[in-house]
Order: structure tokens, then sequence, then C-alpha cells
């Protein structure tokens, strides 16, 4: 649905987007992760048309169509991380000013309206909305003519939680239809509910594209369970490696054992077996957030 290859964007002597490839498929919730000045808002803008590539190829839909063709933008919603709306107006009016702009029946604004729940607020002036409803309404003009494709910028950045989570349900229920949702955001829990993929940008560059299903893997494989022994981890590490259990002495009392899988269970069991007393114990499993930060670090170490 989303192709791109090769992509370069300067602005004077700065490299913010460097050869980035990417692909999000029709259907997919993709979304694009990173630290600031990764590259991520500009490159929302090359893929939304509002600035052109220095290098570098994208193609939108089954056609292929380039980003700054008509026929491509009304395939294009975008809910960005700042919303603005014509003074004075009220909800209904600001859809129907969008929808006149493209040129669109009548009858989208009142679809619209139902999709994100604010029929009821639609003469409401704009600028009195909260700012989870005021997302909301931008949403609602991203949908007006149900478009195939939605990008969504940092989409709940400035919400309360009560507000994100109800942007959130409306965003589960666009994928139920079948949308293709690009993501930009730096709430990893966030990402981490709603995202397929993952794309890693740092400095410009992929650092990384993971599946948020092989993410969840690797979380659980790097799980370790750290014990205190009453006195000798080496005999501790014996009895661990007698029933095949791997582990890793920290110091004469502190050990680290391999917890994926049920491990622990088997491992502290093994331990009460051979007679060795166990003084404390404690899961370590690392959050998603600093295993995406791992792979962050870790492109720059190869680079």
């Amino acid at each position: 649905m989303i192709q791109a290859h090769g992509l370069v964007k300067r602005y004077g002597p700065v490299l913010a987007v460097d050869h980035l490839d990417l692909e999000v498929r029709a259907g997919e919730t993709f979304a694009l992760i990173g630290p600031n000045g990764a590259g991520k808002s500009t490159t929302l803008r090359m893929l939304l048309g509002l600035t052109r590539p220095n290098a570098g190829r994208i193609a939108l839909g089954p056609r292929g169509l380039a980003p700054h063709q008509a026929e491509a933008r009304r395939a294009l919603g975008c809910v960005p991380q700042r919303v603005e709306f014509p003074p004075g107006r009220t909800v209904a009016e600001v859809l129907g000013f969008f929808a006149a702009l493209r040129a669109l029946p009548a009858g989208a604004v009142d679809r619209a309206l139902a999709r994100v729940g604010l029929a009821p607020l639609a003469g409401r002036r704009a600028r009195e909305l909260s700012g989870g409803f005021t997302q909301r309404l931008s949403l609602a003009q991203a949908l007006l003519a149900d478009p195939a494709i939605l990008v969504l910028d940092e989409p709940t950045a400035s919400l309360d939680p009560e507000a994100t989570w109800e942007f959130r349900s409306l965003v589960v229920q666009l994928q139920r239809e079948g949308k293709t949702i690009l993501l930009s955001s730096h709430l990893l829990a966030e990402v981490e509910r709603i995202a397929d993929r993952v794309l890693i940008l740092d400095e410009g560059r992929q650092a990384a594209l993971e599946s948020v299903t092989e993410l969840r893997s690797r979380q659980a494989h790097a799980t370790r369970l750290a014990i205190v022994v009453e006195r000798d981890s080496g005999r501790a590490l014996a009895a661990l490696a007698a029933r095949g259990l791997r582990g890793e002495a920290l110091s004469s009392e502190r050990l680290l054992v391999d917890a994926a899988n049920g491990q622990p269970l088997a491992a502290l069991e093994a331990l009460r077996n051979d007679g060795v007393a166990v003084r404390s114990f404690e899961i370590h499993r690392p959050t998603l957030e600093e295993m995406f930060l791992a792979v962050v670090r870790r492109g720059r170490d190869v680079a």
C-alpha cells in the first residue's frame, strides 16, 4: 500500500533522512518510532506529498501513485500532531468546510461525525472542544473521503489517559475495517498495543524493522531470574546444569538464570531438591522501551 525506496531529504547541510526504505502492507498498522530528530516527521511529510525527497521514490496504493498526484491524495487521510480549525466555526461547519474543499457530498460530514462519536457535538464551536474531542474532530476530517490510508502523527501526544484510551479505541475500530495505518509516536505503550510492525529510525536511517510479535518473543527470551543463595553460587549452578538449565554467577551468592518458557519454577525446584538454600529471587524482564533503545544503540555502534 505504501512503498518508499532510497529516500533522501536534506535541509541545507542537515541530512534529515538517509536512504530510507520502507513498505507498509494493505490493512497493516505500521509504526515509526525513534528519538527526537530521527527523521519521523520528515518521512511523513514526504509520504504525504508535503515535501519532495532529494532522492528516492514513493509509490502509494495499488497503482503506485506519487504522493503529489491528486488521486493519491484522495486515498490519504492525515491526523497531524497539532490541529487548528477555522475560528468561529462549529464542529459541523469545520467538516463542511473541508468537505467543500474536496468537493465531497454533504452526507460525508454526517458519516464522519458518526464514526468518531461527535454527532451530539455537531453544533458546538470547534475551539471550545477538549483536547480529546479536538483530536476526534481531526480524525473525522481525515475520514471525510473514507481514505484507504491513514497517517497519524503523534495523535495522542497531548491527551490525558482517558482521551488517549478513547482515541486508541477509534483507531482499533478502523483497523477492524481494514484501514492501512501509518503511525508516528513516541509512546511505546501505544505502539505496542496497536502496531503490527515497527520501524525504528535513528539519525534518518533505519535502525531496525521489527514485528511487535517478534519483539514480545525476544522480550520473553531476555527475561532472567535473579537468585540469592545462602552460600555457594557455584554449587547452585552445578545443580541447575545437571537439569539442563543455564545460569551465570554474579558473585559468591548471586546468580542469573534464563527464565523463558517456565524455567524459573524449574530452577527453583532444582535448587530445592539439591538442598541449596535460596534467600530471595526476582524476575528481571526488560521493558519494550529498553529493547527499542538497545536496538538504536546497537545500530549506532555498528555505524
